[in-house]
């Protein structure tokens, strides 16, 4: 198939490294332009155990015969980056922002379903910091749709301010509604290792420098390597038990600042009034990094 063509019609998926590695030599304008509509499609496939193995022992989940929740999404990302090394695509990948996710699932899948996975990106809409746009993901068995996800992700423009964010300082004083709601939740510490981002590169097949070492990471403007986001995702997912472990589920994540390595953290979930679980991650001086929402039913 023509390496214009806009539609990828795959029979495994591309390897993420060379995948990165295309990202990282390519040159594509910094102006803004047209998004086009841009597919992938990759057909009949069966994950692979002893990535699930990794996945499951970096983020904490057990070994129980299901895909985590949020595991299709790794399945999904050498496809995501195959959509944004497209020729047509306008911008580069190296620099794009991961800010929010949704994710749903119709039902649990069993480790070992043959699974079909189409995702595409199509069109952007401008906001503050630059342009928004949004990776479609739809996973089926047999025909029916069993799992998707809409994930959002932000190209910084020459005009913002592209370094990362200097934390704030919280005002003891200052009480939000989301601090309301988590008032009478009983805070979880975790110790983040520095080597969290290479340990999940080995599960996931992101090895994106900023999440490997300090230095790698300094090239991009971080002080030290930063987490991937959707390993904070799958540890909240995996510490959240049988709450995670519904047939249908609707999880949303919205991505607030990086998480650098090593740190110590705070977890915290609260019960809402609808059956929906809320859930966060924040830095001990309450500087936010995570924050979500599980509910039941897709």
């Amino acid at each position: 198939m023509s390496a214009t063509s806009r539609v990828l019609e795959l029979t495994s998926p591309p390897p993420l490294a060379r995948e990165l590695l295309r990202a990282a030599v390519a040159r594509r304008p910094s102006r803004p332009g047209e998004v086009p509509r841009l597919e992938v499609k990759l057909r009949h496939f069966s994950p692979d155990p002893v990535q699930l193995a990794r996945y499951r022992e970096v983020c904490g989940f057990p070994a129980d015969g299901h895909l985590p929740l949020p595991f299709p999404q790794v399945l999904a990302a050498p496809l995501h980056i195959a959509l944004l090394n497209h020729p047509d695509f306008p911008y580069r990948l190296l620099g794009m922002i991961h800010v929010r996710n949704r994710i749903h699932q119709h039902r649990r899948l069993a480790e070992g379903t043959a699974l079909s996975v189409h995702t595409w990106v199509e069109g952007q809409r401008e906001v503050r910091q630059g342009r928004e746009l949004e990776l479609h993901t739809h996973v089926e068995v047999e025909g029916t749709r069993v799992w998707s996800a809409l994930t959002t992700m932000l190209r910084r423009l020459p005009s913002a301010d592209a370094r990362p964010r200097e934390p704030k300082p919280v005002s003891p004083s200052a009480v939000t509604e989301e601090d309301t709601l988590f008032a009478n939740s009983r805070p979880a510490s975790w110790t983040v290792p520095e080597d969290t981002g290479r340990r999940y590169a080995r599960a996931s097949g992101d090895y994106n420098p900023i999440h490997l070492y300090a230095l790698t990471a300094r090239l991009f403007g971080f002080p030290r390597a930063i987490a991937h986001g959707m390993w904070t995702v799958g540890r909240c997912v995996a510490e959240m038990g049988e709450a995670s472990e519904a047939s249908a589920l609707t999880l949303t994540s919205e991505f607030r600042r990086p998480l650098l390595l090593p740190s110590r953290v705070v977890f915290q979930t609260a019960p809402r009034n609808d059956g929906a679980v809320a859930y966060r991650v924040r830095a001990e001086d309450g500087q936010p990094h995570v924050q979500g929402v599980l509910s039941p039913g897709a």
